[in-house]
């Protein structure tokens, strides 16, 4: 993902002012809480789940925030390197949101991307509850935000 990552730098493929205004409205219309759960208020409306259908919170909101980028372009697609683009243009922005959301809550923004398809979720970082194997084995790239610098 490094690799892929400068490349985007460069080309400025990652700027959030980029963004699909279908991308800039979701995030706009907001955040929404709920039963400890923090969701991108649109997602939640449109997402008839409950809390009891998942394992724990952080299987709940990585559910219901979940954002196929490529759902919200016309003609639903871009090349690669700039699908891959819009989904970390809209990590930053999502992060730079959701850090000014909760003074003691933090957030971790997961941005997986096969090579065609590129999604963007995020959830609450919570000591007991991990979404992200420690060991990701995959063929997809994913790059990882946090809302905070470390970890304690």
């Amino acid at each position: 993902m490094d690799v892929l990552y400068e490349e985007i730098r460069e080309d400025n493929l990652d700027d959030p002012q980029a963004l699909p205004q279908e991308l800039l409205a979701l995030v706009d219309a907001g955040f929404v809480e709920e039963e400890q759960c923090v969701f991108l208020s649109a997602l939640k409306q449109a997402v008839p789940v409950q809390r009891m259908d998942f394992p724990d919170r952080t299987a709940f909101e990585c559910f219901v925030n979940l954002i196929r980028v490529e759902d919200y372009l016309e003609n639903g697609g871009l090349p690669p390197l700039e699908m891959l683009g819009r989904g970390l243009a809209l990590a930053q922005l999502l992060k730079a949101k959701l850090s000014h959301l909760h003074g003691t809550k933090y957030f971790r923004i997961i941005v997986s991307f096969d090579g065609t398809s590129c999604t963007v979720r995020f959830h609450t970082v919570r000591p007991d509850e991990e979404w992200v194997a420690k060991d990701v084995r995959s063929e997809e790239a994913i790059a990882i935000f946090d809302t905070r610098e470390s970890e304690p």
